[in-house]
């Protein structure tokens, strides 16, 4: 096959301070002859969204000579190029003021350029390798990127290797380390709290023990953005490099360096799952529209709990710290209302348009295939530990669908197949209840396997010793209305279905203007006047809902919500704490038995 000419493509700033930049686009003859049509894409890979990126560019343009005229648009992200026996250059300006791993953003500081939200490409003609060059950029500025620089410029072989390759641009700095014969390579932009030098020893480590599933790596290079910026956390996965932002102010505590090592492992562990072991839909991708897959359970629910594995593995994170974010989790998801709408299987088709557009009701009506399939990834951790006697793990799970599988496409067959290898047991009813079925998480797998277990605690168990022994402190633990009010003060945010304030016919949006009387003017005030009767009790609310005003009394129940706490098994065995070393690198945390001394 002849080798295709490139597209190339010149990025210039034009003003910095407007978050602005322009693209230039030179298109090849041969991809002209019968005219072609140039799209902008709708999506990213990886964040499953409609973003419409086409809506952050303008003035497109087509250049003959010295002259401009603008092109004809087809729909909202598709333009008409008119054929041609010679080259034609288009141009186009860009508007990038969003710091986060899906979307622009560039100022007097730096310019991170996410190529879905950037450049148009040729309908048709994906495989077109893809030439970028950047002109115009402060001259102390540096450009880091996956791709390999050729001659001043960074070629992509073809548009979903660019679309895999976002760019940083800026007086960022630089670390690097080898591993396993690959070249890993750190990027640190903007200012933070921490220290670099731990992140890239623990960086390397959670390599190490990711690379150690798999047998090695399957790239030579491989980048790690790190972007530092107040209140933002997020990750985005790609086949040779992941974009990570982290809170700047968050490394005052051992906590905040935890959170950052597991969403290294998190994104790094994407360099196998999806990137590479994927559902066929997931690539080659379609850019103008939704790409919907029942399997993103599999690809980010289980990564979001073998994150938790690699830090342990590589001895990152403590166990203290790991059991206490696994059983935050479990309290949340056995207690969302959604949990009994909708299974893993439909929250990963309806990803497009339900889990990124969450609405009032959505706690009531889904669960998220991160947090609920990370809840039962344990569990099939667990389930493959007890049904193999402890020789095979969630871990080795995937290394046998990357040993037989690698980058040809996975289904849900070929997951199902390798369960019933390594557990011995028919997969059907594990799938039948956790993943297309909406049956409770059940903690007794996780004591038979890890010796684990699951303790939950009622309000009013956790109460102060002053706060416990005194009764209306204990009255208004035990009330429950099922209102959910909004941290900024006494609006209501959810209204768990089938509760006391339900039946009142308090709903989303509505604020409570007072209780019994006295006036609520925050969230706080609000539950501890509802609950100030106890359970039995009824209380008169004063709402107010769009300008109108009205009473309703709401009749109080008693707090069905409980936390859990992941306490060791003390009755735990020699297969247990075995199991728990296998999958997590570590001792188990109960107590070794002592043995009576003689004196």
């Amino acid at each position: 096959m002849a080798k295709l000419a490139p597209i190339r493509a010149v990025l210039r700033p034009l003003d910095l301070a407007q978050h602005l930049f322009e693209v230039t686009l030179t298109l090849p003859p041969e991809a002209l002859a019968s005219g072609a049509v140039a799209a902008m894409p709708a999506w990213t890979p990886g964040s499953y969204l409609v973003r419409d990126y086409a809506r952050l560019v303008d003035r497109v343009r087509l250049l003959e000579g010295r002259k401009e005229r603008p092109l004809d648009k087809l729909d909202k992200q598709r333009w008409q190029l008119p054929p041609s026996k010679r080259e034609l250059t288009v141009k186009y300006r860009v508007y990038g003021n969003d710091l986060t791993v899906r979307t622009n953003h560039l100022d007097a500081s730096h310019a991170q350029i996410i190529p879905a939200a950037t450049f148009l490409y040729l309908e048709g003609q994906l495989d077109r390798p893809v030439e970028v060059r950047f002109e115009g950029f402060p001259a102390d500025w540096k450009v880091a990127s996956a791709l390999p620089q050729e001659q001043g410029g960074y070629l992509a072989k073809d548009f979903d290797t660019l679309v895999d390759s976002p760019f940083e641009l800026g007086a960022f700095r630089t670390r690097s380390f080898r591993a396993g014969g690959t070249v890993f390579e750190l990027v640190f932009t903007g200012r933070h709290n921490g220290d670099e030098g731990r992140m890239v020893e623990a960086t390397r480590q959670i390599v190490e023990a990711a690379g150690a599933i798999f047998g090695g790596f399957p790239f030579r290079r491989y980048v790690f953005f790190f972007t530092f910026t107040p209140k933002l956390r997020g990750g985005l996965e790609h086949k040779d490099c992941t974009s990570l932002i982290a809170d700047s102010h968050a490394f005052d505590k051992p906590e905040g360096y935890y959170a950052l090592f597991q969403l290294v492992a998190h994104e790094f562990f994407h360099a196998w799952n999806v990137k590479r072991l994927h559902d066929p839909v997931l690539g080659p991708f379609d850019y103008s529209r939704e790409n919907p897959t029942k399997m993103l359970w599999f690809h980010e629910g289980l990564t979001s709990y073998m994150e938790h594995v690699i830090v342990l593995r590589a001895g990152v994170v403590p166990w203290s710290h790991a059991s206490k974010e696994l059983a935050k989790c479990w309290s949340e998801q056995v207690q969302r209302p959604g949990r009994l709408e909708q299974s893993l299987e439909e929250a990963s088709w309806d990803a497009w348009i339900r889990f990124y557009k969450q609405h009032e009701f959505s706690p009531n009506s889904s669960v998220s295939y991160y947090d609920k399939g990370e809840m039962v990834a344990w569990l099939m951790d667990a389930a493959l530990r007890e049904g193999s006697r402890g020789r095979a793990g969630l871990a080795d799970l995937f290394a046998q669908l990357w040993a037989r599988h690698g980058e040809d496409g996975l289904t849900d067959a070929d997951v199902r197949r390798a369960f019933r290898e390594l557990s011995g047991k028919d997969p059907a009813p594990f799938w039948d209840a956790y993943i297309s079925g909406r049956a409770e998480l059940d903690s007794a797998q996780l004591r038979r396997a890890f010796g684990l277990v699951m303790e939950a605690k009622a309000p009013w168990e956790g109460l102060s010793i002053e706060e416990a022994s005194d009764p209306a402190a204990q009255r208004r633990a035990r009330a429950w209305t099922g209102l959910v009010l909004a941290s900024n003060g006494p609006v209501i945010q959810n209204v768990i279905p089938g509760s006391p304030a339900a039946g009142a016919g308090l709903s989303f949006g509505m604020e409570i203007l007072a209780v019994e009387g006295w006036r609520t003017t925050t969230a706080a005030e609000a539950q501890r006047c509802l609950a100030e009767p106890g359970p039995g009790g009824k209380v008169a609310v004063l709402v107010a809902d769009r300008g109108r005003v009205f009473h309703v009394e709401v009749a109080l129940a008693e707090n069905p919500e409980r936390t859990y706490r992941l306490t060791p098994d003390p009755r735990v065995g020699a297969a247990q704490r075995a199991a728990f070393a296998a999958s997590y690198g570590q001792p188990h945390p109960a107590a070794p038995v002592r043995r009576g001394v003689r004196r």
